[in-house]
């Protein structure tokens, strides 16, 4: 998708775009912040982290399996790749924030024994990595079978509770 097409599609012009957006990676992350990111990738809060845990990266599934969400986020994550700016507004708006929720989060079940003592951003990452994986470079699809695969092996693997 061009700048173009954006501005075609909204009914504007590009000059009108590029005013409050400095590119398409921008516009990509403005949609992704506003339509994905809240109600899609937050760790919920139960009070059971290998339920919350399943229940997130079955989120992830979902949202990998959306066309028009899986084009928005491959797009926005390649642009990234050549846009240092853009790069930078992802990992403060997006990265940075959930990181420091989910640890938090993961924190939270440490204390309360649901979880073994380790890294908590390790932790998170041993769990968010394959679906973004499989998203980016494999193709393979995230489903919600992976997902509860993947929250068991990691769990059962550092002595963590899965069920």
């Amino acid at each position: 998708m061009t700048m173009e097409a954006i501005a075609t599609r909204a009914r504007v012009g590009k000059p009108t775009l590029y005013r409050w957006w400095p590119s398409k990676g921008a516009v990509f992350l403005d949609v992704v912040l506003d339509r994905i990111v809240e109600p899609a990738v937050q760790l919920p809060d139960t009070g059971d982290i290998a339920r919350d845990l399943r229940t997130w990266i079955r989120g992830f599934a979902d949202l990998f399996t959306d066309p028009h969400a899986r084009q928005l986020l491959v797009g926005l994550l390649g642009a990234a790749q050549t846009d240092a700016e853009l790069a930078t507004m992802l990992r403060e708006k997006i990265q940075r924030p959930l990181q420091a929720s989910n640890r938090e989060r993961i924190t939270a079940a440490q204390s309360a024994g649901q979880l073994p003592a380790m890294d908590p951003v390790l932790l998170e990452e041993l769990l968010i990595s394959p679906p973004w994986y499989r998203l980016l470079v494999s193709g393979e699809p995230v489903t919600p079978a992976y997902a509860d695969a993947l929250v068991d092996a990691v769990l059962g693997a550092h002595g963590g509770s899965s069920r």
